[in-house]
């Protein structure tokens, strides 16, 4: 009896027919099989340019006007009349409001009849002044006509006591009667008499001046406080001039009015801590505030170019200096607060308007540039690869400058290379390739 394979059997069979099969093929398809050579790797090479490598901040901001201020009253009033609305241009000093202020208006009446009563008090003193001055003077005139009859009364004195000595000598002598004596005697009396006169007329000369100088000092005195109570009365004035000034609301600088909450017959309330008049914009000049984030913060300085890309203007580009930062970053954000002013003579960079800036920290002009593309990293070692005779070659390169497309070549390519555009890290050292170069590729839709 004839029994059926196993299944085992039927596998053992299997895997002899596969070997008898393999045993079959001829020597010769073997060998060529393993000995072709592999297809050369087609790769993309570009040149080395020449191009300007800029690094940037790239930072979103917004634009605000270069001064803002908010106008508040004063002094206390009801608004007489305002003179422009929200859209206004406005010129600085120009008239935007008017303040009716009564009660001040009768103080500056007050104080300018106090500066005419000051006035006439400062007049009479000086007319008094003059007055003790020509007492002054008549009290010493005085006092040398005194002292000038001294010299009169002296000499007379003397006189006639050296004739009352003669005539007692001579009645000594017998030579002259009693009566002579006596009348000589009469005379020297009087001499002395009228000698002590005259130094009476001194002392009371004297006391004059000194009486008629002290009056000269008081009414001195009494003109110069007359004309402090002028400067007095004229400051007080100047006071009230000052804030009867403020009834008139006027404009800081040249600009726009942002907004106006004033209208005719409203009571003003003094101080910041009311709703403002008005809020004034200048106009003539922009900021755009960006802030920078910490990573790059310590590297924007005053001066750095910056290009400004409004949203709201798509057709236009902007460019700037960085014109000042805040130094410190806000503890909030972790930004730095960089402002550039951009002048706006159109009027048409409206504050509030988003805005982009690129802020250029370093800049290298017309350098050697290889894309981003086809540098690669070894470690530390930055390395191309350079299509020449149809074989791949590692380059190591000294990289500079990089924009985030373009990479500056300090050192390493001489400029005239065909580099691998892409994926050169994959390819290796003597590698066989076929090099196309985008340059002499025919335009897309034309067949070659």
């Amino acid at each position: 009896m004839i029994r059926p394979f196993s299944r085992r059997a039927s596998e053992t069979a299997f895997l002899l027919l596969v070997a008898i099969l393999a045993g079959c093929e001829t020597p010769t398809t073997a060998t060529t099989l393993r000995d072709e050579p592999k297809a050369a790797t087609r790769v993309e090479t570009v040149r080395v340019e020449r191009r300007d490598i800029r690094r940037s901040v790239d930072e979103p901001g917004q634009v605000e006007a270069f001064e803002v201020t908010e106008i508040h009253a004063k002094i206390a009033g009801y608004v007489r009349a305002w003179h422009v609305n929200i859209g206004s241009q406005i010129k600085k000093g120009q008239l935007l409001a008017e303040l009716d202020v009564p009660e001040i208006d009768a103080e500056l009446e007050q104080r300018k009849a106090e500066i005419a009563q000051a006035e006439s008090s400062r007049v009479q003193s000086e007319a008094a002044a003059k007055v003790a001055r020509a007492a002054v003077a008549t009290a010493e005139a005085k006092l040398v006509e005194s002292k000038a009859g001294i010299k009169r009364a002296t000499a007379d004195l003397a006189r006639w006591q050296a004739e009352h000595k003669r005539v007692d000598q001579l009645f000594r002598d017998r030579a002259q009667t009693g009566s002579l004596l006596d009348e000589t005697l009469s005379k020297l009396q009087a001499a002395e008499s009228a000698r002590e006169e005259i130094d009476a007329q001194v002392l009371t000369a004297q006391a004059g001046i000194v009486q008629s100088r002290a009056a000269l000092d008081k009414t001195t005195a009494d003109l110069a406080a007359a004309a402090t109570g002028v400067l007095v009365a004229k400051s007080a004035a100047r006071r009230v001039e000052a804030l009867l000034s403020y009834a008139k609301i006027v404009a800081p600088f040249d600009g726009i009015v942002v907004r106006r909450n004033v209208d005719t017959g409203d009571l003003t309330i003094p101080g910041a801590q009311s709703e403002p008049l008005f809020v004034v914009a200048r106009s003539d000049l922009s900021t755009v505030a960006v802030g920078v984030p910490e990573l790059f913060a310590a590297a924007i300085d005053p001066g750095d170019r910056a290009i400004i890309r409004i949203q709201a203007l798509p057709s236009r580009v902007f460019e700037g200096k960085v014109a000042r930062t805040a130094y410190a970053l806000s503890a909030k954000s972790r930004t730095l607060r960089a402002e550039i002013d951009l002048p706006n003579g159109e009027g048409k960079i409206l504050p509030g308007l988003y805005a982009y800036a690129s802020i250029i920290v370093e800049e290298r002009m017309k350098v050697l540039s290889l894309p981003n593309s086809s540098l690669f990293m070894d470690g530390p070692q930055a390395f191309c690869v350079v299509a020449r005779d149809g074989r791949a070659l590692r380059k190591p390169i000294k990289i500079g400058l990089s924009d985030g497309v373009w990479t500056e070549i300090v050192s390493g390519l001489d400029g005239d290379e065909a580099v691998v555009k892409a994926n050169a890290a994959g390819l290796a050292h003597g590698q066989s390739i076929q090099a196309i170069d985008p340059a002499k590729l025919p335009p897309p839709g034309v067949k070659p």
